[in-house]
């Protein structure tokens, strides 16, 4: 398998949208063709060789015409090669009936080379195109990865999901569907009329005059063409959209007995793809007619002028022969060409939409001259005058400052909404502050590599992220290189070594997606384990306990007490019962830090915490 690597860049201007059809095409070759030139002239090859080959199918035809049925003599090469056989072989004495087997047999030679080299040119040609989309695909992958949360937050699964499977396609369609058929049909519609010249010219220029009128439609049909496919391709997208949806929250669906709403809402949506596909549909079909009958047309002219030739005496019954079938052979490179404008329409249309993720930078990157943090040596981390807002009309944070020494415990309570989860998502650079620093070591986190900052944190969040993949394959998704003797220490230490060795296969035991063949506390417990084995010196907890029952979340609790021993840690919580043994709590409040200070000190102060803290412990007592 070929590795792919790229870096995450973008077109700040979005130019790669608007580039023009052959623009595109040449765009997306220049960064999926590498290595594979030699293949492709290769490919290239073999199938012009082909080709030329197709030229010689109507002779052994116009040579029956004129020399068996006709009076003609035939070419001397013919007369000695049939001779020269029926010394050797049991081949027909007759001239004619010699002559008639050979052209026959010639006929077989002719499609057998064409047919044996036109599949050596598909394999070769095609697997240049899959190897493309690989190339694309592998590149859209890692762009969309690296894309800021806020791009994510934005954008819906179904869709980038869509174009990743779909519209990547559109590079082997433009290469294999486009570009050689078009140089296919350039070559042969090259030789054709040369040959036809020869015979005719006056026939010739009748023949390859109706191409004026069909790259006039050609050109009329490229916008239309490039919007409906376009079109067709979005609401194709919104169906993969709706489907990941209702799937992703399938037991809500269920549980909220919205079958049948939902199913209104994907009818809707498969109802405008329908729609869409339907009007680009008819656009194509009348395109295909307007060029039958411009090609229809030409035909119309060239065998009126050869009939009157004929029956001038200028022409032989098999010179018309050879000029129609050469006519016809003509006219499907054109046909070819008016078709394959399509195709390439759509693929480019699919190659924007390709684009339109390409083009988008991420907000939250190593900029130039970042320095990478050494492992296992942060120092305090201090939010200086920290705001933050999603888009211009909302401030979530104002003015937000916080000192948290090394080795200290700190917990972010308030109500929800208040800017928890923000803080500890611009602390691990999911976002960057639109004023103000936040600084470890005495660096701005701006300045550090992405990699190494995130290298010295371990997140735990409420509701665990785990893969379709073996537990083992989970708990050493931080550290992949981790042998097995650690991956189950972390284990031990997470309290979950027991009842992964009760599974059938153990640590080799396949979870499904996102877990859901697990317990909350089980999946959670794989959580801190993966905290455990990656070992990193600052740990954030995302409300780790507020989706578990009391029993269970003791029992998590005494778990994450061993994990945040001799860490940095902020913990985000809303049950203030889990938290009052940190060494600071901070109270966040309207995107503000309203209170500041240990339990006992904030419940003597009277104030938010003093309020948050009784409701729940009434809540608590009335329970």
């Amino acid at each position: 398998m070929q590795k792919v690597t790229s870096k995450p860049t973008g077109d700040p201007s979005g130019q790669l949208q608007q580039l023009g059809t052959w623009h595109t095409a040449s765009y997306l070759f220049r960064h999926t063709t590498t290595g594979e030139w030699p293949w492709i002239l290769a490919g290239v090859l073999v199938l012009l060789t082909s080709s030329a080959i197709a030229l010689l199918q109507p002779w052994p035809l116009k040579l029956v015409v004129d020399t068996i049925l006709g009076s003609q003599a035939p070419p001397s090469l013919l007369s000695d090669l049939s001779l020269l056989l029926s010394q050797y072989l049991p081949w027909p004495a007759d001239t004619k009936m010699g002559l008639l087997l050979l052209l026959c047999f010639c006929v077989l030679v002719i499609q057998l080379l064409m047919g044996t080299l036109m599949v050596l040119s598909t394999y070769i040609l095609v697997a240049v195109g899959l190897r493309m989309v690989f190339r694309l695909r592998c590149r859209l992958f890692d762009h969309l990865q690296r894309l800021s949360l806020a791009f994510h937050d934005t954008t819906a699964v179904g869709d980038s999901l869509y174009r990743m499977t779909w519209d990547t396609y559109c590079v082997q369609s433009l290469f294999n569907s486009g570009v050689i058929p078009a140089l296919t049909a350039s070559f042969t519609l090259l030789g054709i009329a040369s040959i036809m010249f020869v015979l005719d010219w006056l026939l010739t220029i009748v023949a390859l005059s109706i191409g004026v009128p069909l790259v006039i439609l050609i050109r009329r049909l490229d916008r239309p063409m490039k919007d409906r496919t376009l079109r067709a391709a979005e609401r194709e997208s919104n169906i993969s959209t709706r489907v990941q949806e209702t799937l992703s929250s399938i037991r809500a669906v269920q549980a909220f007995g919205r079958e049948s709403a939902e199913n209104q809402r994907f009818s809707a949506h498969a109802d405008a793809s329908l729609r869409a596909k339907l009007r680009l549909t008819v656009l194509q079909a009348w395109s295909q007619a307007m060029v039958g009958l411009l090609l229809a047309g030409g035909t119309a002219a060239v065998v009126w002028i050869a009939g009157q030739r004929v029956l001038q005496g200028m022409l032989t019954v098999g010179d018309v022969v050879l000029l129609v079938s050469y006519l016809a052979m003509l006219y499907q490179p054109l046909q070819t060409l008016a078709l394959t404008a399509a195709t390439v329409q759509g693929a480019a249309a699919s190659a924007r939409r390709v684009f339109s993720i390409l083009d988008a930078i991420p907000k939250v990157m190593d900029k130039s001259g970042a320095i990478p943090l050494p492992r296992q040596t942060p120092g305090p981390i201090v939010f200086d005058h920290v705001s933050f807002a999603y888009d211009k009309r909302k401030q979530v944070l104002k003015d937000v400052c916080l000192e948290i020494a090394p080795g200290q415990t700190v917990a972010l309570v308030g109500p929800s909404g208040a800017g928890k989860t923000t803080i500890a998502n611009l602390f691990m650079r999911f976002y960057d502050p639109t004023e103000g620093q936040i600084r470890l070591n005495g660096v701005d986190l701006r300045s550090l590599t992405l990699g190494s900052l995130r290298q010295n944190m371990s997140l735990v969040l409420q509701e665990p992220v785990l893969f379709s993949s073996t537990i083992r394959e989970n708990i050493a998704y931080g550290r992949p290189e981790a042998t097995n003797e650690r991956i189950e220490a972390a284990a031990r230490a997470a309290g979950a070594h027991d009842f992964i060795q009760a599974l059938p296969q153990g640590y080799e035991t396949q979870i499904g997606e996102r877990g859901v063949t697990l317990s909350g506390g089980q999946r959670q417990r794989l959580s801190i384990a993966r905290a455990f084995l990656k070992d990193a010196p600052i740990l954030i907890l995302d409300e780790p306990t507020s989706a578990l029952d009391s029993a269970t979340e003791q029992q998590v609790l005494e778990t994450l007490n061993r994990l945040m021993k001799d860490r940095t840690t902020l913990i985000i919580a809303h049950r203030l019962s889990t938290v009052r043994h940190a060494d600071q709590i901070v109270v966040v409040q309207d995107g503000k830090i309203a209170e500041i200070g240990t339990h006992e000190q904030l419940l003597i102060g009277g104030r938010l915490y003093t309020d948050l803290y009784s409701i729940q412990a009434g809540h608590l007592a009335a329970i």
